[in-house]
């Protein structure tokens, strides 16, 4: 279940109401609008082999860079789901829009993301010269090359 109170300690002060769950969920599928030439928004959702969601997986394409990002239900922690799930992003965006690099940016309290990102390959690194969308200051920033 993504709505769970684990799943948001890092990411929300606190746990949102399922309207505004859901109104995230529909912003993110609607991607940038119109007028934003060269950006996607790409949200993927991962099942298991009978069919159970397990998380999702996002990325923000811009700037021939990927921003990605990744929520999976409390229950499916450490059970490598998001690393399988992040090692096909990473093949699906270099493979259909020529990302060469990407990008993960989490706050320092998020153990769970920061190991995740450096069992992906990611390693600590300063924010690139253009603007990374996911970063707010203080956050921890991780880089990826193709």
């Amino acid at each position: 279940m993504l709505l769970h109170p684990a799943v948001y300690q890092h990411i929300e002060d606190e746990l949102p109401s399922l309207y505004e769950f859901k109104l995230g969920l529909e912003r993110a599928i609607a991607g940038p609008g119109h007028g934003v030439a060269d950006e996607y928004w790409l949200n993927y959702l991962i099942r298991d082999e009978a069919g159970m969601m397990l998380g999702r997986l996002e990325a923000t394409v811009h700037h021939g860079l990927a921003e990605v990002a990744f929520l999976f239900g409390h229950q499916h922690w450490g059970r490598g789901y998001a690393t399988a799930g992040l090692r096909w992003l990473h093949d699906e965006l270099t493979r259909s829009h020529a990302v060469t690099a990407f990008w993960g940016t989490t706050v320092p309290a998020n153990h769970r993301s920061q190991n995740l990102l450096l069992r992906s390959g990611y390693v600590p690194s300063e924010p690139p010269r253009c603007t990374l969308y996911s970063y707010a200051p203080g956050d921890l920033v991780f880089r990826r090359s193709a």
